[in-house]
């Protein structure tokens, strides 16, 4: 969903019409190397996070890697590349791409069940309903973390074209100051 939101995006921002479908055909091209690069992140970051000592590594890794599908998905690259470039873009923007993908995260993850909570204790819907229409919350907002995702790239991409690609040169002499 992360790499068809990304392409959509790009095809609005085009000026080019795009659905759905389209979208997802798009992001189908990329496959293997979203699959691999996710494939090494989850069993890197489950490896970490299951050691206590070394969750906050894995949280820290698993930050620096939020990245992925939009930088596979847009700039094409494979498994390895994929990893090492949202690494670098997260990089002096840990904090932001975090607090976007942690809070978008927790409101999709924690609307489905606070609703069928609700639903339990204001109705009497069979619960089989309940879970359900949890479900399909959890669907209806999981675009969200996408979109949330893809504007962390976006950022993160235009911060990192935009900064200098070298240091200054060699800096003008001073001024000497006239005595008299």
């Amino acid at each position: 969903m992360q790499a068809a939101t990304a392409h959509a995006l790009r095809e609005i921002d085009e000026g080019r019409e795009i659905g759905p479908l389209g979208a997802y055909r798009m992001a189908a091209a990329h496959t293997m190397g979203l699959l691999g690069a996710i494939v090494i992140a989850v069993a890197a970051v489950t490896l970490l996070g299951s050691l206590i000592f070394l969750l906050p590594v894995a949280i820290w890794l698993a930050v620096r890697w939020a990245l992925i599908a939009p930088v596979v998905a847009l700039e094409g690259r494979g498994t390895v590349s994929a990893l090492s470039r949202s690494y670098r873009l997260v990089r002096g923007r840990w904090l932001k791409v975090a607090s976007l993908t942690i809070v978008s995260g927790a409101v999709v993850g924690i609307a489905g069940p606070l609703i069928g909570t609700g639903l339990i204790l204001a109705t009497n819907l069979p619960l089989s309903l309940l879970n359900i229409v949890a479900g399909v919350v959890y669907m209806v907002t999981m675009p969200f973390v996408a979109l949330t995702t893809a504007y962390a790239y976006f950022d993160a991409r235009v911060a990192d074209e935009l900064r200098p690609s070298t240091a200054p040169g060699d800096l003008p002499p001073e001024i000497e100051l006239s005595t008299g």
